[in-house]
């Protein structure tokens, strides 16, 4: 069984399957075998005058056949960007996911509540990954009881993290791991992951490979 990463900024990593999440449209590499690409408008970078940013851009690229999911996409409070804008975008985001049957990977911070209302509004069949997670188990439960997948990064090696104690939680059906920006490799992810949940590591990445056909190749 492959080593999945469903989600990496570094386009050189080859460990097992990689999605590559190009934050930007003019330096997006080809796809190839067993290297997959996302891409969105990621909160951090929206102009705060939204006729600034280039939606008809990323709808053109996202809607191109090597595009594998749109991400990272989402709302952050904590950024100066009005949320107001950040909505919109987003919102943007969840009706391409639709209308190109692509599953969505998204950047949340402190605004789960709000992402869980603009699912649950807008109505999203599509499959939505909250990446990196690393927040408390009320957050988690409510995430799963409203459908999304949680995915799981370098904070867990840290055993007093919260997503150390969410993974406990997470249904194997729900869960993806990733590297994100961490030099850490996807392998020692997944063998902490592994002991986390008291998993054969071998059947731990059995289950993820299914997770990922399932949401991303559509198997």
């Amino acid at each position: 069984m492959n080593y999945i990463n469903i989600h990496t900024h570094n386009s050189k990593l080859r460990e097992g399957i990689v999605i590559y999440n190009a934050m930007n449209i003019n330096d997006i590499p080809k796809a190839k075998n067993n290297f997959y690409i996302s891409t969105a408008l990621h909160p951090w970078y929206l102009k705060p005058e939204l006729w600034f940013n280039p939606l008809n851009d990323y709808e053109e690229i996202i809607a191109q056949d090597n595009i594998i999911a749109i991400g990272e996409c989402g709302l952050d409070l904590t950024i100066k960007i009005k949320p107001d804008v950040q909505k919109t975008v987003f919102n943007k985001h969840l009706q391409w996911a639709e209308k190109y049957n692509k599953p969505v990977t998204i950047h949340c911070v402190k605004a789960f509540n709000e992402v869980i209302a603009m699912k649950k509004k807008a109505n999203i069949k599509q499959p939505c990954i909250i990446h990196g997670f690393n927040n408390n188990l009320t957050i988690a439960k409510q995430l799963l009881t409203a459908g999304f997948y949680l995915s799981y990064g370098e904070a867990l090696l840290h055993e007093n993290s919260n997503a150390a104690q969410a993974i406990k939680q997470t249904p194997p059906e729900r869960l993806f791991l990733e590297t994100d920006e961490s030099e850490k490799s996807i392998s020692e992810i997944y063998s902490k992951a592994a002991e986390l949940l008291e998993m054969d590591l071998e059947l731990l990445k059995k289950q993820i490979e299914i997770n990922f056909n399932h949401v991303f190749i559509r198997e």
